[in-house]
Parts: C-alpha cells; sequence; structure tokens
C-alpha cells in the first residue's frame, strides 16, 4: 500500500471511530435523560473511544473495506447497555434512545453541510494544503455519518432500527424478532452478499443527493 492511500485510510477510520462514539454517546445521554442511569454508571456516558470501541465492528471491519472497497464505509461500536424497566414507557422510550445515535450521526451530517455552506459563501479557495484536506475531512464526516444513519435504521437486530421494529410490532412479533438478534451477523453477511443492503442506500442517497443541490452543494458520493 502507498504512503497516501495509507493516510486516506486512517483519516477515514479516525473519522468513523468518533462517528461512531457520538452515536453510542447519543443512545447513552438519551437513555439517562429518560430515566435509565446504566450507561452512565458504566462509564458510557462519553466520548472517549475507549469506552465504545468494539475490536471487530470499530476497527478490523471497517479497515477491510476501507482496503477492498466497494460499498459504504460502515461499523458497528459495543452497544450501550438498557435498563428497559427504568423507563416509564418502555416501548415509547426503547424507541427514541434508538433513534437518538442515527440521530447523533444525523447533527454531524447538518453541521457538515452548514460548515461547507459557509465556506462556499465565504469564497473560500481550493489550493493545494490545507485548504484541500479541511474540504475533504468535512465531507468524510458528511458522508460517513450519512451512511452509519442509514445503516442503524435498517429494521435488523440489533441495530437500531430492530428496536424501532420491535417497537412498532405486537408482542409475539417483537419477541420473534428478538430471537433473531444471535444469528445477526450472520443474516447481515447474506444481505451484503446478495446486495439486498443496496435497497436501504440506493433511494436514501437519491434523497440525500436532491438535499445537496437544494442548499448548492456538489454531490460528494463520489469521494467515498
Amino acid at each position: 500500500m502507498d504512503e497516501a492511500r495509507l493516510v486516506n485510510a486512517l483519516l477515514q477510520l479516525g473519522v468513523l471511530v468518533f462517528s461512531l462514539c457520538l452515536h453510542e454517546f447519543g443512545h447513552a445521554l438519551a437513555a439517562n435523560k429518560l430515566g435509565d442511569p446504566t450507561a452512565k454508571m458504566l462509564g458510557r456516558l462519553t466520548i472517549d473511544p475507549r469506552a465504545h470501541v468494539s475490536l471487530w465492528g470499530t476497527l478490523i471491519f471497517p479497515m477491510a473495506m476501507i482496503l477492498f472497497p466497494g460499498l459504504p464505509l460502515i461499523g458497528w461500536a459495543k452497544p450501550v447497555p438498557v435498563t428497559i424497566e427504568n423507563f416509564r414507557n418502555p416501548r415509547r422510550d426503547m424507541s427514541l434512545v434508538a433513534i437518538a445515535g442515527p440521530a447523533a450521526n444525523l447533527f454531524l451530517v447538518a453541521l457538515s453541510i452548514l460548515t461547507l455552506k459557509i465556506l462556499q459563501q465565504s469564497g473560500f479557495q481550493v489550493e493545494e494544503g490545507m485548504a484541500v484536506s479541511l474540504l475533504k475531512m468535512l465531507n468524510l464526516f458528511m458522508m460517513i455519518n450519512f451512511f452509519l444513519a442509514v445503516f442503524n435504521l435498517i429494521p435488523i437486530p440489533p441495530l437500531d432500527g430492530g428496536w424501532l421494529l420491535k417497537a412498532v410490532l405486537p408482542g409475539k412479533w417483537s419477541y420473534w424478532i428478538s430471537r433473531m438478534e444471535p444469528y445477526s451477523l450472520f443474516i447481515f453477511i447474506i444481505l451484503l452478499q446478495f446486495k439486498v443492503l443496496y435497497i436501504f442506500f440506493i433511494p436514501a442517497m437519491f434523497v440525500f443527493s436532491m438535499v445537496l443541490n437544494a442548499v448548492g452543494l456538489p454531490d460528494s458520493f463520489g469521494m467515498m
């Protein structure tokens, strides 16, 4: 691997790790606000990577995707522990906790878009060096967090979309969804192999491209 590709891989991994940590912090903060201090007591109410990093999901799997591209860069961190019994309204509150993770990623997307728009309006000139690096970093934050939000909303446990699905389904169906969780990695690999995940990503990419065009920013999917 040449030096430029290695630097780019490490940069992408750094953005992903930070984004995953903020995602899990969002879950922990929402749970704590809704009456469950479990995550706070276990040291998960933080963006410190040491509290959230998963060897496989945060480091090994994403690095493999970076080195062998072809799919959006995604990954996962250690799930935030939640004690549902501490919630006043378990189904509603668990749904809010589940949404909080993708919402944290979408916050970073919005912040990146706002910063890019401010730079554009200020007449920011793209030149070699720091300017190019800044724009690349902002685009990485925007795109990686967009894909993380979409990925986590896929209705497969233990992803956030799986929690949302369990919250809206009747008790019996919710129970069977929960029983799928031990096999979720195998289900995910099968969906990945047969490109079923594109069903979720392609419409989302189309909508997001429309949003970027609406605010006058270029489509950045080619940068990933």
